[in-house]
């Protein structure tokens, strides 16, 4: 890794870190420039059309930093750029030869203006085009001595654009103009209304766009050899800018700056000084070198984006300064350190009107961010998904609702090998959503439970070794399914996949409680069991071996809930369920905030029965002919043997059930799903006979069933085998999805496929969750459990965001009473409790039927209704209700 060192360091606040090279950055910037001019022999540029670099990531990537340092990173990369022109044998402004690489370096060092500009600084002017001439002049010819006469000479020639850059560099004796235009997205401020050429419309509809008029004055400019320009600032239409520079004679290159690296957060933290200490120094004074997993938490912090490294950074390193006793922190103290810093709230991106289609959205991205999927630059998301809307470019949502991202090679295999391969001239990425940003949305949306289920997922996702693998993807998708069906069912027996099993007939409450969330079966996170490491358990690598039953389960098991490994490769279940029986008052209680509000008093005549589950999933990844006996009993060895012999069972009034899923099994078990039913094997001890067949013998038998061949598989007392069908499987996962899933998993998937099941299951689940739609009943019988289709098709017109840089405000609605019957709405559109209805009424009912079409969450805040779910149910019953009477 490179620094700039020496004097290129800069400051922020009490630190002071150095700029981190950006070798891929300045070839393609130099690359664009070159692509702008033909060549002839002599290096004279025939017919130039200007390609400029265009960096329109979000706020923090380090934009400014690289335009502003444009010239010390081309000095620290002088070996590198020499390469890459003596490669080409040429470079504009020389002709071919011998020696080019030199001389081009020497005159992108000495012989070139550097002039940088930000739009939120523009001087008042009538025309753009001679303002934007005069301040380049007076910028370039600050570092002169005599800048008042030479400027004199040069504004007698702003009339002519060609002329004016001429004595430009004439009068400098230079050869290049180095232009960088900062903050482009001021352009739709008030300030640029004065700008008579800036106000123009051009095109068959008249519409006017600031945008292409900005481009077609730039234009004028760097249309002269020779200008190297970069245009920054962020902006949620990074396809759409490129296309508005098309009525002009300029061609955008997309500049990728990818967030730093896992390995380039190690250097750059042990490069910071604090005060001229350095930063680790006064983080770890007994430590002074730092800790690997110190950088690392950093880094899944702050997703490696330059300024919340920085930011996260400033603020440990005064935590300590105020409080000595911060200092050496553990690894879990320091975590929680960590995740106590905020994201500086005028960088962040908030979502104003919070919609269901918005969540959807913001959320499948989320788990296209968290599975890595690989995304062409130019890909579509919204058509491609078959929602009824028009098709939006992934980045320019991703830029819309704050994501970084990260350049990539078309698939792993290839990022490894850098093997060219075909269509490799299209541009792939990853997306990047930082922590500590999730933070901040997740406090304001925490009550929706698929925004929660999700924000959960995510916030663990860097202790898992493989999120990208086809195992992975499955777990996903069947705990957000279980999560979901958990939600809407009266027993559990009503899931395919419990079907007969002794947890069958547990009631669990929920309709009645999903409004306040007092049942919100949301997956935790846990450590996995390892077969390999020594001792019982190590708390660096959050794994338990697999004798440490009895502490994992008093530390993590305490309460009933879903519980998901955080590792892959666990020696032990992929997901963990622990359910209640409580007899003559049974419902299940749910670990969370309220769980302790649930659970009754133990009493003498109230006997309580705990099930352990362990899920083994066995879906979409088996190359061979499927999961058969012996899989079977190893899943066994893992889980129930261990449980039975360490958590004392019966003493405990704990039963333990193993569960395997899978979607497909070898023909010795298919042939034991009798009527498509699960194959339920209880206590005992089950022999292969001479003929292949499955023979049971009770557990305490002193007879061996006659004709045995071998013993198979040995389940002990307060035990449960459930083998789940695969039509069980599908029931679960529903027919659509199940056909998705066939996709999903089949080789060489794109990542739209990928995505399209995951994006229906988070459209179903908020609608059902808003709703309460019941399963349906006309299929019950068969273990159908499928949802009625009512997916709300997304529009980007209700995806608006607002900077908190400047809040939006509305204005209080009309006092004039009007007779739409709010009260009704609010209980047969929103579903709400009488309570509910009655709260949000009075903020409601000065307001028209005609008005729904523009409240939005941000309305409704301001108009006094504060909890974040009643928002979401009034929006999404005020869209639905305004579909209904679209369609009468």
């Amino acid at each position: 890794m490179t620094s700039l060192g020496g004097r290129n360091r800069v400051r922020y606040s009490g630190i002071e870190y150095p700029l981190i090279n950006r070798e891929s950055a300045i070839l393609q910037v130099l690359e664009a420039f070159e692509s702008s001019f033909v060549f002839d022999e002599r290096g004279i540029p025939q017919t130039p059309r200007p390609h400029i670099s265009y960096a329109p990531q979000m706020y923090g990537s380090g934009k400014s930093a690289f335009g502003e340092n444009f010239r010390r990173f081309l000095s620290i990369n002088k070996e590198r750029i020499l390469r890459y022109v003596d490669t080409r044998k040429k470079f504009p402004g020389f002709a071919m030869g011998e020696n080019v690489g030199e001389r081009a370096l020497d005159a992108l060092l000495n012989e070139t203006l550097y002039v940088v500009l930000n739009l939120l600084k523009v001087p008042k002017g009538t025309l753009f085009r001679d303002t934007l001439l005069e301040w380049i002049s007076k910028k370039a010819l600050s570092q002169f001595p005599n800048s008042a006469d030479l400027l004199s000479q040069v504004l007698s020639y702003i009339g002519s654009p060609e002329e004016w850059f001429e004595k430009l560099l004439q009068v400098t004796k230079k050869r290049y103009l180095y232009l960088f235009i900062d903050e482009i997205g001021a352009l739709e401020a008030d300030e640029f209304k004065m700008f008579q050429d800036l106000m123009v419309s051009q095109g068959a509809n008249r519409v006017h766009n600031v945008y292409r008029a900005f481009f077609r004055v730039l234009s004028k400019v760097v249309s002269e050899p020779f200008v190297i320009c970069i245009v920054a600032g962020r902006s949620d239409c990074i396809i759409s800018r490129e296309e508005d520079a098309m009525p002009s004679r300029i061609a955008l290159n997309f500049l990728w700056l990818d967030p730093f690296s896992e390995a380039t957060v190690k250097y750059f933290i042990q490069n910071v000084t604090c005060h001229n200490v350095p930063i680790l120094k006064v983080l770890f004074p007994s430590h002074p070198e730092g800790h690997d997993w110190f950088f690392k938490q950093v880094y899944d912090y702050t997703g490696g984006v330059p300024y919340y490294v920085v930011h996260v950074l400033n603020e440990l390193g005064k935590a300590c300064e105020r409080w000595n006793s911060l200092c050496d922190l553990s690894e879990d103290e320091m975590k929680e350190e960590m995740e106590r810093i905020a994201p500086t709230t005028s960088l962040v991106v908030t979502l104003s009107r919070m919609t269901p289609e918005s969540m959807i959205v913001f959320s499948s991205m989320l788990l296209a961010s968290i599975l890595e999927f690989r995304i062409p630059k130019r890909e579509t998301l919204f058509g491609g998904l078959g929602t009824g809307s028009h098709s939006e470019y992934v980045l320019d949502i991703a830029n819309h609702f704050g994501f970084y991202y990260v350049s990539c090679s078309r698939d792993e295999q290839d990022e490894a090998s850098r093997i060219p391969v075909e269509d490799s001239d299209e541009t792939y990425f990853k997306l990047v959503f930082p922590k500590i940003v999730l933070k901040h949305i997740q406090s304001r949306y925490r009550n929706i439970p698929p925004i929660r289920f999700v924000c959960s997922l995510f916030s663990s996702i860097s202790r898992f070794d493989s999120p990208s693998s086809r195992g992975f993807k499955f777990e996903i998708i069947f705990t957000l399914i279980l999560y979901v069906r958990w939600c809407f069912c009266s027993e559990l027996g009503e899931l395919s996949i419990f079907r007969h099993s002794f947890v069958d007939h547990i009631s669990i409450q929920s309709a009645e409680a999903i409004g306040s969330l007092k049942v919100d079966p949301i997956p935790n996170y846990v450590p996995a069991f390892s077969s390999t490491v020594s001792g019982i358990h190590s708390a660096r690598e959050a794994t338990y071996h697999v004798t440490a039953w009895k502490p994992f389960f008093e530390k993590y098991l305490s309460k009933d809930g879903i519980f998901v490994p955080i590792r892959q490769n666990s020696n032990g279940p992929d997901v963990l369920i622990r359910v209640t029986d409580m007899k003559d008052n049974s419902f299940l209680a749910i670990q969370g905030e309220s769980s302790s509000e649930q659970t009754p008093m133990e009493t003498e005549t109230t006997k309580k029965r705990v099930y352990l589950i362990g899920a083994a999933l066995k879906c979409f990844q088996l190359s061979s002919s499927g999961v058969g006996r012996s899989m079977i009993k190893s899943e066994v060895a893992k889980f129930l043997h261990p449980v039975a012999s360490q958590l004392e069972l019966e003493q405990n009034n704990l039963t333990a059930i193993q569960l395997i899923v899978s979607n497909k099994y070898t023909e010795e078990v298919s042939k034991q799903f009798r009527n498509n039913q699960n194959w339920i094997l209880n206590s005992g001890v089950y022999y292969e006979d001479d003929n292949n067949n499955i023979v049971y013998s009770s557990i305490n038998s002193e007879i061996q069933p006659q004709n045995i061949r071998k013993e198979w598989l040995r389940i002990p007392p307060h035990c449960q085998v459930v083998v789940c069908s695969t039509t069980s499987l599908r029931n679960f996962l529903g027919c659509k999805a199940s056909e998705d899933l066939e996709r999903v998993f089949g080789d060489n998937a794109g990542w739209l496929e990928q995505l399209k099941p995951l994006y229906d299951l988070l459209s179903n689940s908020f609608v059902d969750l808003l709703r309460r739609i019941p399963f349906e009943e006309s299929e019950r019988n068969s273990g159908r459990m499928e949802r009625t289709n009512t997916r709300p098709s997304m529009d980007m017109d209700v995806m608006q965001v607002e900077e908190t840089r400047g809040e939006s405000t509305i204005s209080a609605p009309s006092s004039v009473q009007v007779s739409f019957d709010w009260m009704n709405f609010l209980k047969v559109y929103c579903h709400l409790t009488e309570e509910e209805a009655t709260q949000c009424y009075e903020c409601l009912c000065k307001f028209s039927e005609r008005d729904m079409g523009v409240i939005d969450s941000t309305i409704l805040e301001q108009m006094g209704i504060d909890d974040s779910l009643l928002q979401f149910k009034v929006v999404a019953g005020m869209r639905t209700y305004i579909k209904d009477r679209q369609s009468t």
